[in-house]
């Protein structure tokens, strides 16, 4: 999965619209789009903002290996893998 893809699909898990994200971020739309899409302008700060209006972790948002969208379900995981 690509960092864009794990975005839109934390958003989408959320049950947020592009929009709100938009709202939230104080961005145009083709910008956000662009973040979801290819990665257009993801600046690490970009990705600290994203992280905030998701309210998680920026580990939790760009483990780009996991397919876990919820963060307490995903520090399980990895707990319990470190315990393998």
């Amino acid at each position: 999965m690509t960092l864009p893809a794990r975005i839109k699909a934390i958003r989408l898990s959320k049950k947020l619209c592009q929009t709100h994200m938009c709202d939230i971020l104080e961005i145009e739309q083709a910008t956000y789009s662009g973040f979801e899409k290819d990665g257009v302008n993801l600046k690490f700060s970009t990705v600290e903002k994203i992280a905030k209006a998701f309210n998680c972790s920026i580990p939790f948002l760009t483990d780009i290996d996991s397919n876990i969208y919820d963060e307490q379900e995903w520090m399980l995981s990895k707990i319990n893998n470190s315990k393998k």
